[in-house]
C-alpha cells in the first residue's frame, strides 16, 4: 500500500495526489451514506409475490382520480407469469392495499418520499425478477406492451450487439417520442400547423408545456386501442434514444439495476426526476443504449402544466372512448 501511495505521487505530485485523495474518500463516503440512509427507510411489504422471473413495479399513490383507468388496464393485460407490485413512496393507501388484496398484488410503501428508494426496495423484495417493467400511475398501456416490449430488447440484443438499458414504447404525450407517434399515425403536419415544427428534446416544447398540445395528442390517441394496433405495424422497428427520455414505462434487466446500483435519489423527500436524470447518464456510461421500441404504444396523461386542463377533459374522453375511460367513473371531474 505505501509503495502504491509513493508511486502516485510521484506520478501526480503531492497536490493532485491529495486533491484526488480527498475527491474519492468524499465519493466513498457519499456512498456509505446513501445506502445507509436508504435501508433505514421503514417500509410495509404485504407479499404475494410467486417468485417470478419477470416483475411490474407500478409507481401510484399520488393520481387517484387515474387508477380506474390505468390500472385496470395492466390487470387487463398482465400476463399470469408476471408477479405485479404496486409501490407508494412517502404515502401508505388503503385503496391501493385493497386494489392489490382484490388483484392478488404485492404492496410496499415506503416511508420515505423517493420514487429511487421505493422503486429499490420493491426490487430488492422479489430477488427472482429478471426482467423488470416500471410503470408509472399516469401510464396507460396498450394490449400488446407486456409482449411486444421483451421481443424489441432482445432485437436490438440480436441485431445491434448492445444489450440495452432500457427499452420504452412510444409514449404519445413526450417530447422524443411524439415525433413517431406523429409520422405513424401521419398527422405530423397537422401538428405542426398548431404548434410549431417538430423538435425532439425532453422539456420546454409545446407537448411538454401546452395544455392544448397534450390534448390535441390526445384526441388523436382516441379510441385507444384502436390506435394502438396502427403501431403494431411497426413491428421489428426501433431506434436509439440519444438524448434523456422518460422512464414512466419502460422494461429493463436486473443485472442492469445492480449494476448501476439501483435507482438515484435526492438527500431531500419529494424530489421528482433524479431517478430519471441519472439512470439515463448510467446507460450511457456504460454502453447500454435506451431504446425505443416503435411497435408499442402507450399513453402518458400529461404533465404537470397540463395536468388540471387534461382532468378537466376527462368526462369528453369518456365520450370518445369509453372503453379506456369508463363513463361512470369519468363523467364528471374528479379529484
Amino acid at each position: 500500500m505505501l509503495e502504491k501511495i509513493h508511486r502516485s505521487i510521484q506520478t501526480r505530485g503531492l497536490k493532485k495526489f491529495l486533491t484526488t485523495g480527498t475527491l474519492d474518500l468524499f465519493n466513498i463516503l457519499n456512498t456509505h451514506l446513501v445506502e445507509r440512509r436508504d435501508n433505514k427507510t421503514q417500509y410495509v411489504f404485504i407479499n404475494k409475490s410467486s417468485g417470478k422471473n419477470k416483475l411490474v413495479v407500478i409507481l401510484a399513490g399520488y393520481k387517484k382520480y387515474l387508477w380506474p383507468a390505468t390500472l385496470e388496464r395492466i390487470r387487463t393485460y398482465v400476463p399470469h407469469d408476471h408477479d405485479v407490485c404496486i409501490t407508494s413512496s412517502g404515502i401508505k393507501s388503503s385503496e391501493l392495499i385493497k386494489l392489490c388484496m382484490k388483484n392478488g398484488w404485492s404492496y410496499l410503501c415506503t416511508q420515505r418520499n423517493s420514487p429511487g428508494v421505493a422503486l429499490n426496495k420493491a426490487i430488492s423484495l422479489h430477488p427472482s425478477a429478471d426482467y423488470i417493467f416500471k410503470l408509472d400511475e399516469d401510464i396507460f398501456i396498450s394490449s400488446n406492451f407486456f409482449t411486444s416490449l421483451p421481443l424489441g430488447y432482445q432485437r436490438v440484443m440480436t441485431e445491434m450487439m448492445l444489450e440495452p438499458g432500457f427499452c420504452a414504447p412510444v409514449l404519445n404525450v413526450n417530447g422524443i417520442s411524439y415525433k413517431t407517434f406523429l409520422q405513424t399515425l401521419r398527422i405530423e403536419d397537422e401538428y405542426k400547423k398548431k404548434f410549431g415544427e417538430l423538435i425532439a428534446r425532453c422539456d420546454d416544447l409545446p407537448v411538454h408545456d401546452k395544455p392544448e398540445a397534450a390534448w390535441w395528442i390526445w384526441k388523436n390517441s382516441l379510441p385507444f386501442d384502436s390506435v394502438s394496433q396502427k403501431f403494431i405495424d411497426n413491428s421489428g422497428k426501433y431506434y436509439i434514444c440519444s438524448t434523456r427520455f422518460s422512464i414512466g414505462a419502460i422494461l429493463f434487466r436486473r443485472n442492469f439495476w445492480e449494476t448501476i446500483k439501483g435507482f438515484k435519489s435526492s438527500w431531500y423527500e419529494g424530489v421528482l426526476g433524479v431517478d430519471e436524470d441519472v439512470l439515463c447518464r448510467d446507460c450511457v456510461s456504460f454502453s447500454r443504449p435506451m431504446c425505443i421500441i416503435n411497435s408499442v404504444l402507450a399513453g402518458h396523461f400529461s404533465f404537470y402544466p397540463q395536468e388540471s386542463f387534461m382532468k378537466a377533459k376527462l368526462p369528453e374522453m369518456a365520450q370518445i372512448d369509453p372503453e379506456t375511460f369508463p363513463p361512470e367513473i369519468f363523467s364528471a371531474h374528479h379529484s
